[in-house]
């Protein structure tokens, strides 16, 4: 995005490392591989490679699989001019560009600007929860649902199935009672 990461992959890793991220206070280093598991070397030689058979292309004519806003923001993050043609593309400035797209750097500093997560973690532990009525163990009367329960999951709509189950759970348990 303008001013962060985004989408359904960011949401899910950080998913999985909710209490890890809690932690050490959402301050710490990453790294991206824009293109999975290929090596800056192994992308070294693929764009000699291209370089050497397409001299008089633009950069914009390589096809990386990568949507054209991000393959822009890369070769910018390189420092290489948009307009450059592969033949006035040194190696120096393709190992450049081979490390940002395979070894991108980044810092996170904190939570968005925002402070408008989706992803939380901890809760009331479940061992202190019966879960067919919702009640606390440890208080009776007490009854929980939703996200004050320590109950983590992958993005899709897990949490709002699980807010409404436990909520009906509750709400019934209490009619009851």
């Amino acid at each position: 995005t303008h001013w962060g990461f985004s989408g359904p992959a960011v949401l899910r890793l950080s998913a999985w490392g909710a209490r890890h991220l809690a932690e050490c206070n959402y301050q710490f280093e990453f790294s991206i591989n824009w293109l999975g598991d290929l090596k800056k070397e192994e992308l070294s030689n693929h764009l000699l490679e291209y370089k050497q058979g397409n001299p008089n292309r633009n950069l914009q004519s390589f096809d990386l699989a990568l949507p054209k806003r991000l393959w822009q923001y890369l070769i910018h993050l390189a420092g290489i001019k948009e307009e450059l043609k592969w033949q006035d593309m040194a190696k120096i400035l393709i190992n450049k560009l081979s490390e940002v797209i395979c070894q991108d750097q980044y810092e996170a500093r904190g939570k968005t600007t925002y402070k408008e997560e989706f992803v939380s973690c901890g809760g009331i532990s479940r061992k202190e929860i019966d879960f067919r009525t919702m009640q606390s163990k440890i208080i009776p009367g007490l009854f929980f649902a939703g996200e004050v329960i320590d109950i983590d999951g992958i993005t899709g709509g897990f949490n709002f199935q699980n807010a409404w189950t436990t909520a009906w759970i509750a709400a019934n348990s209490i009619s009851i009672s």
